[in-house]
């Protein structure tokens, strides 16, 4: 049921079933007459409560003489030329109600202005009560306030046998623990009857398209049966729908009564004048319980039979569930403590039915969900997600009760069990893409949808799609086929009566009418559509993660595609260059003694070469385990990445002349052997490429905003630096220098090396998913050196 405003304006001309979805029910400008009105508003300027409009009942309720007793009632008086004296009780006077106009509410009873100044203070639409006693009625006070007006209503207070107790609320709640929800609607509404004593109480639930059925009954014995009737939409219009859900009780005491009027029916705005007829609007009566009925439902109900009515509200969260409605032959009135423990029996029993759905569905949906997530975890260990789904297409079928699905991925349709051929699935997922961006579309009849379904209405009559990943990912349908089945209604849904004007009228005949329903599926339940999304949302993120790895195997394999033609230079250069040395020294070796100097010398360049080699093929290793290594995502300090990577460099202590500091510790996210690694080469090559006397590096974390890396506001808290004193790294290098076995200088500078250790250092964080820069230390900085700034996104 959707959401809907009320109307704001009165409409111009009769009401009719053609303009009654329109019709502001809530500004009647009447009440019923088995009680009076009196709108108050506070006066800014006297701090009283002032009247602006009275039922014109009112001294039939109030006797005019009463008003002798008040002090106020000379201003009354004093220059009404027409006031003849006190008149009977039993009749309007309707120049006596203007009269009033603009007095105190005070100058009917002090209690009336002590309850309207008191409601005015609590919540629009909530409901005091008082008895109070003027002259020799005694009477019951309602109060509440609605926009800037305080509306009471006054009612005859009936006799104590008349009423009933709170033992009600008792009686519906004792055992339920242990009854089924049917059990639960049947007993409620027999103990509301016989409360009540109405002739016939009905639970009445509204469907998914706003029409209503009767799924539980009590009557009198002679009364013709309404249970498993249903009744179409419109015979509670939107308005009415609405103000259900703002009062929770609604009464109609007698249908063939006339209503009486508010006088003035309209009233001015706060400050306006009387001529300003412009700024004047009806009184909002959407709480009020005197309410006048539209004249199109008093219609309707007296072609029912029904002389008299009450409505108890059934609500699930802020939708109306259902009614609790009463019917009685003749006219009927309750007493305010009646309806007011009816009101308590309907708002306690919304609670308690929605909190005993709210379990079953909790239930269902915790089985629902463990069976989601365990389908989840075999789908994530398979390559093929597309064979995966369609492996599992009977469990997707029974969990959805569908007849069959198709997968669309990838340009590729799967069909499973009774679907559409696949051209006509095609046809479908255009029309889907056209008409709808939802995650989430369902049809119980496919053909009033796309009409090309009709070829196939036969097998196939209700479709639910699920839209997965990001745009265009992919689409898994489910199909169910035909249900016919027979629906029984109060009367013709569908046909039209007229009067001898030819106005439009409420039907009837309430005859059962059957309509037997073909060409439609069973309808997606709301818990069929919740076991959607979350199935929808756990495919989605195997989508998203398959794509992303897909992403990242073609990000690597470009990246490895790079790296091996440095490789293959390399291989060529950097290998060949030894390789041509140790011919040298072995050629050397060939022609001289084994004894002389030119023997030692070939010696120790072949153990040299050996060296260079040895950490060229080392280099070349450690670089492929990057590649291959799978992070793992974990948080931990800077200091112990730190302190382990000093501990593999120099044994636990730093050597003499080397000083490694950690400015500041901070939490830091991502896989901890990888940043050791990165801060054991970075430390590594701060003391290589070092002339100072004391080789200083400092080790921390920056927040992005004070780094270079400031493009990068994802990355947050979750940057760290590496910064030394060394010899700097020209600018015009500062990417080459990652480039694998690039070196800026001769190969026994420096203390050699491989040339891989930057390389490797890159590669790791951008496994990470993040960026490096290598800046100068600027002039006046604690260091004058190189600094490393990286990081990456922590959620990555």
């Amino acid at each position: 049921m959707e959401p809907y405003d009320l109307p704001g304006t009165p409409l111009q001309g009769p009401v009719e079933l053609t303009n009654c979805d329109r019709e502001p029910i809530h500004l009647p400008a009447t009440i019923q007459p088995h009680g009076c009105m009196i709108a108050v508003r506070e006066s800014d300027e006297t701090d009283r409560r002032l009247i602006v409009s009275v039922s014109e009942n009112l001294f039939q309720w109030i006797p005019e003489r009463c008003l002798a007793t008040h002090a106020s009632v000379a201003s009354i008086t004093e220059n009404d030329s027409h006031h003849k004296g006190p008149i009977a009780d039993d009749t309007p006077r309707t120049d006596d109600c203007q009269s009033l106009i603009g007095q105190p509410i005070a100058t009917i009873a002090p209690e009336l202005d002590s309850l309207a100044q008191v409601v005015s203070s609590h919540r629009e639409g909530k409901r005091l009560r008082r008895p109070v006693q003027i002259g020799d009625r005694s009477l019951i006070a309602s109060a509440h306030h609605c926009d800037d007006l305080i509306l009471i209503e006054l009612e005859r207070d009936l006799a104590p046998e008349n009423t009933i107790g709170p033992e009600l609320v008792g009686q519906l709640f004792a055992g339920l623990e242990d009854q089924q929800l049917e059990q639960i609607y049947q007993s409620t509404i027999e103990i509301i009857r016989s409360f009540t004593g109405f002739d016939r109480v009905m639970l009445y639930r509204f469907h998914d398209d706003d029409h209503g059925s009767v799924i539980a009954e009590a009557k009198r014995d002679d009364q013709e049966a309404f249970l498993g009737l249903h009744y179409p939409a419109g015979d509670i219009p939107l308005p009415a729908r609405r103000l259900y859900v703002l009062n929770w009780i609604r009464v109609v005491s007698d249908v063939n009564a006339d209503p009486i009027p508010m006088s003035p029916a309209m009233i001015g705005e706060p400050g306006a004048s009387t001529d300003q007829a412009s700024s004047s609007r009806s009184i909002d009566m959407s709480y009020a319980q005197l309410r006048a009925i539209s004249p199109i439902h008093l219609e309707y109900l007296r072609n029912m039979g029904v002389g008299a009515s009450m409505s108890i509200s059934i609500i699930n969260g802020d939708r109306l569930w259902g009614l609790i409605a009463c019917h009685h032959r003749t006219e009927k009135v309750l007493s305010p403590d009646q309806r007011d423990v009816c009101e308590l029996a309907g708002s306690l029993l919304s609670t308690y039915l929605s909190s005993r759905r709210q379990e079953s569905l909790l239930a269902r949906r915790i089985e629902i969900n463990d069976n989601i997530a365990q389908r989840a975890m075999q789908f994530a260990n398979r390559e093929d997600l597309q064979q995966a789904i369609l492996d599992s297409a009977p469990w997707f079928t029974e969990l959805l009760s569908a007849d069959g699905i198709a997968f669309h991925h990838r340009d590729q349709i799967l069909c499973w069990g009774t679907t559409p051929d696949e051209t006509q699935v095609q046809a479908l997922l255009k029309q889907l893409n056209e008409q709808t961006e939802d995650h989430l579309a369902f049809t119980d009849k496919l053909s009033n949808w796309i009409p090309e379904a009709s070829d196939y209405k036969d097998q196939i009559a209700g479709m639910l799609a699920i839209r997965l990943g990001r745009k265009h990912s992919g689409e898994l349908l489910f199909f169910r086929a035909p249900y016919a089945s027979t629906i029984h209604w109060a009367g013709d849904p569908v046909k039209s009566e007229t009067d001898e004007s030819g106005r439009l009228s409420p039907r009837k005949s309430f005859a059962k009418f059957t309509e037997q329903v073909e060409g439609t599926s069973l309808p997606w339940s709301p818990a069929e559509r919740e076991t959607a999304e979350t199935l929808r949302a756990t495919l989605n993120n195997l989508v998203i993660e398959q794509a992303d790895r897909v992403q990242r195997i073609n990000d690597e394999l470009r990246q490895l595609n790079a790296d091996l033609d440095a490789f293959a230079y390399a291989a060529s250069h950097d290998l060949k260059e030894p390789l041509r040395g140790l011919n040298h020294y072995l050629y050397l070796l060939e022609q001289g003694p084994k004894n002389d100097a030119t023997f030692q010398k070939g010696i120790g360049g072949l153990k040299r070469l050996v060296g260079r080699m040895g950490e060229l093929l080392d280099g070349l290793l450690r670089f492929s385990r990057v590649g291959r290594q799978d992070l793992r995502w974990e948080t931990f300090d800077l200091k112990d990445a730190m302190a382990q990577a000093i501990d593999i460099l120099f044994g636990g202590r730093n050597p003499d002349g080397v000083r490694v500091t950690l400015v500041n510790d901070a939490t830091i996210v991502g896989d901890f052997s990888c940043v050791r690694e990165i801060l054991m080469n970075l430390i590594s090559n701060a003391i290589k490429y070092n002339e100072s006397p004391e080789k200083v590096i400092e080790i921390g974390q920056v927040d992005y905003r004070q780094s270079p890396l400031n493009q990068f506001p994802e990355f947050g808290p979750n940057v760290m630096f590496v910064r030394d004193n060394g010899i700097g790294i020209d600018e015009k290098y500062r990417e080459q220098v990652f480039d694998i076995f690039r070196r800026l200088h001769q190969h026994d500078q420096y203390g050699g090396g491989s040339g891989a250790g930057l390389t490797i250092v890159r590669r790791i964080i951008e496994r990470h998913g993040g960026r490096v820069q290598i800046v100068a230390q600027e002039s006046g900085a604690s260091l004058s050196g190189t600094a490393f700034f990286f990081g990456w996104e922590p959620a990555s």
